[in-house]
Formats: structure tokens, sequence, C-alpha cells
């Protein structure tokens, strides 16, 4: 496995460009880009992103979805065909970056997230989704956000049957955030994942970085090698968290401890 870091980290702080080149300065061996506005969603402001990473490999990108993932299941057909450009627009952004992963939340809501099975036309849009990706060498990923659709192992299960060859995105704070144990998220995703973000969690049920909390890394590292998974273990804080870079350094280099050790 391999530590990364996303320059989601510096979000608010630091423009995308920069971001990602700041994450060079600190201990992670991939990087996952996050694209923030509309003026990002191009090839070219890929490969200016790609300039600053220098020799950094980056392994996948993260728009900010709520600007047009939920319009993609829409009602409007000019709605959709609008969000369609806009994914194809980071998806190119995503190939000029050399990414392999794209990060998808889904559609969202607070209130009453929808089921996979409940999502407007979900097998034709995300299979135009697929398309589009993968004629730039790049895979959609579902990711398990605890204020979308799939929230729990059974959405996990629902999405599976709905969509054969389905991968998925592990987040462990998404998880804990949305009530469901960790160990159980990983055993219905199971060889299907494919990508990892991590956070820690204290006894209050505040977010922390990974080694100052009180989640059990050594058996979620232990379950996620038991489902073959040997691929990036991706630190994705908040802004927030990592304004102290000494612990934010900290918690990457307890991390490469923790495979170190597996």
């Amino acid at each position: 496995m391999r530590v990364g870091l996303s320059s989601a980290a510096f979000y608010g702080r630091l423009e995308t460009e920069d971001a990602a080149a700041h994450v060079r300065d600190f201990p992670a061996q991939v990087c996952e880009v996050f694209l923030e506005t509309h003026s990002e969603y191009c090839r070219s402001f890929g490969q200016l992103v790609r300039q600053k990473l220098g020799d950094l490999p980056c392994v996948s990108v993260h728009a900010k979805g709520t600007q047009f993932e939920p319009d993609l299941f829409g009602r409007s057909h000019r709605q959709v065909e609008d969000a369609m450009g806009i994914f194809a627009g980071v998806c190119d952004a995503g190939e000029a970056l050399g990414a392999k992963y794209y990060v998808f939340h889904g559609p969202g809501n607070a209130r009453n997230a929808l089921p996979p099975d409940k999502v407007n036309a979900l097998q034709e849009r995300f299979g135009r989704m697929r398309e589009i990706a993968a004629q730039r060498g790049m895979e959609v990923l579902w990711e398990n956000v605890s204020w979308c659709s799939i929230r729990t192992p059974q959405d996990v299960q629902r999405a599976r049957e709905l969509l054969p060859g389905l991968h998925f995105v592990l987040d462990v704070k998404q998880a804990l955030r949305g009530g469901v144990d960790v160990l159980e998220m990983i055993a219905a995703m199971g060889r299907d994942i494919r990508h990892v973000h991590v956070l820690d969690w204290d006894a209050q049920g505040e977010l922390r970085l990974p080694g100052e909390g009180i989640v059990d890394w050594q058996a979620v590292l232990a379950a996620l090698r038991s489902v073959g998974y040997d691929g990036t273990i991706l630190l994705e804080p908040y802004g927030h968290q990592a304004t102290d870079e000494a612990a934010l350094r900290r918690s990457l280099d307890y991390l490469h401890g923790l495979i170190l050790r597996e």
C-alpha cells in the first residue's frame, strides 16, 4: 500500500495548483487532486497542475460534485447534457494529471438521501459516465458518503446489482459519520475497493487526523488486506485539520509506520 495526501487539505488557503504543489512538501507517495470550480474542469488546468506536481503521481481526481453531479441524474435533457459536459471536462483534467480514478459521490440530500435503486436513470447515466471516463483512461469509483446514495453496506449491494463491475472508494470518516462500522463496509465492498480515504475519530465523535483518535487502524488495514486491497491509503483532511502542518506530517508518518508493520 502507498500513503497519499489530498490537495483538499489546503482548500481555502491555497488555490488548487498551489495546494497540489504544497503536497510535495509532505511525506506522501501519491496525491489526489481536488478540483474546486468550473474554470478548473479542463485539460489545460490539469496540465498546469501536473507541472506543479513534478514527479509526484496523481492517482485520482475529486471534483466539487455538488456543482454538477446531481444534475447528471436530472429530468431535464439540457440539464443532463450540461452536467455531462462538465463531467467530461473534469475527466479531461484527470487524464492530463495521469489520474486513474474519478471519485463519485452521487446524488445527495442531507434530509432524505436516495438509495441507488431510486436514482433517476441510474444505469443509463452511469453508463455514459463510465464511457466518458474510459475514453480518457479513467474509471468512475463510487464513494460511500453519509449524506449521499451509498451510505450503508445495503446500499453497496443495491448499487452492485444495478451496475455490474462497479468499484468503490472506501471513506472511513463517512462510514463513521453515517453510524456504519468500517469493517462492515469493507466486507460489503470487498474486492471491489479500489481507493481508500482516511480520517480518524475521537470518543466525542469529532474528526481527527489518523493517530489522534480511536479508530483501530491495524484492524482496518488487516481487513483491507483480507479482501486483497493493495492500493492507496489517502489522507483527506478538511482544511481546518491541516493548518498545523507538523501534525499533518506526523499523521502521514504514522500511516507509513502502520503499513510497514503490516
